[in-house]
């Protein structure tokens, strides 16, 4: 008989990341289920042998009951929602209402772990996003061939340890730093308006940190940094990008690492 092949749920928001992990279930010999749960393009998923729904992001009731119904039992949710949708009119279901008005003095995180355990609840596992790709998570190092210099060691130090800080009180996880003076933390704007407004403030030369809570949820987000962000810091004239080893996603390393040298950005990895 043939060999049944385990199905994998993947909940989609936007970017690279979902498809990723399609191509990555497919090699693990599990058939990706795909909720499709912002406006991009489903052709990003043409080639791969799965089975796609779209619906919007506050449909719980109906991507949970369709997960199920194609036999599904593990989901990774993974891609880019922006957290302003919160502030914005979405189609939303009763399950969702009800979670939004018993959490409805909460933040963010709070309601979407409110989320999370309904779909636990209803017999779904969620695993970590970086379940089936670690090999996008670099191993401490400095990435490039350029190396910080003493100073910027200094700065990403202060940086790192300012992220990681935001990180845990849910604000952001992005800061910029030059001459141990910071310039710029992220909040609900993102990482890419973040760099553009510290770089300003700092004109060329600054470091960019990113870092995760210590407690981060990894089911639900792994920092990323990829060529789109890489831009930003050349248009700004930063020097320095750090991330968490272990902790963060890497796109295209290769050639992020071979763009970056070119510009003369140092990108590493620390602990």
């Amino acid at each position: 008989m043939p060999k049944k092949v385990e199905k994998l749920g993947i909940i989609a928001g936007a970017g690279e990341l979902p498809v990723l992990l399609a191509h990555a279930a497919v090699a693990h010999e599990r058939q990706p289920v795909i909720i499709q749960i912002t406006k991009s393009d489903a052709q990003r998923f043409a080639g791969i042998a799965c089975e796609l729904h779209t619906y919007g992001v506050g449909q719980i009731q109906k991507i949970t009951r369709t997960l199920l119904n194609s036999g599904v039992k593990e989901v990774v949710i993974i891609g880019k929602v922006e957290k302003n949708i919160l502030l914005r009119p979405f189609q939303i279901d009763t399950t969702t209402i009800k979670i939004l008005v018993q959490n409805r003095r909460e933040k963010p995180s709070v309601i979407v772990n409110a989320a999370l355990n309904y779909l636990e609840s209803a017999g779904l596992t969620i695993l970590t996003q970086d379940q089936y790709l670690q090999h996008l998570l670099p191993e401490p190092n400095v990435l490039t061939t350029r190396q910080p210099t003493a100073s910027q060691w200094i700065d990403i130090e202060l940086g790192i340890s300012i992220a990681r800080q935001i990180a845990n009180m849910d604000i952001g996880q992005t800061v910029v730093v030059k001459n141990q003076i910071v310039l710029a933390m992220e909040a609900i704007e993102g990482t890419d308006a973040t760099i553009q407004r510290g770089g300003n403030l700092g004109r060329q030369g600054v470091i960019v940190a990113k870092a995760a809570a210590e407690s981060h949820d990894f089911r639900i987000d792994v920092p990323t940094v990829g060529m789109q962000t890489l831009e930003v810091l050349h248009q700004v004239k930063a020097s320095v990008l750090a991330v968490e080893a272990r902790r963060t996603f890497v796109m295209d390393a290769d050639a992020l690492i071979q763009q970056a040298d070119r510009w003369k950005i140092a990108i590493v990895a620390v602990e």
